[in-house]
């Protein structure tokens, strides 16, 4: 694939118990990490709005309460 292109693929997601425990396990393991970018308070949601549809994020944007 060139530069610039993006290949984007439909994944189907199932939410269960066995699918929640794998990924629970998968956490706390440490073979699965979550990259935060960037947290936002509830009050500044707006802005995390603009800061993901920029595609400037390094991982994931949280909004705390």
């Amino acid at each position: 694939m060139g530069r610039g292109q993006t290949n984007v693929g439909f994944v189907r997601c199932v939410v269960d118990r066995e699918h929640l425990d794998a990924l629970a396990s998968l956490l706390t393991s440490g073979a699965l990490e979550v990259v935060i970018d960037t947290t936002y308070p509830l009050a500044d949601a707006p802005q995390a709005v603009a800061h993901m549809f920029g595609h400037h994020a390094k991982g994931k944007i949280a909004i705390t309460v």
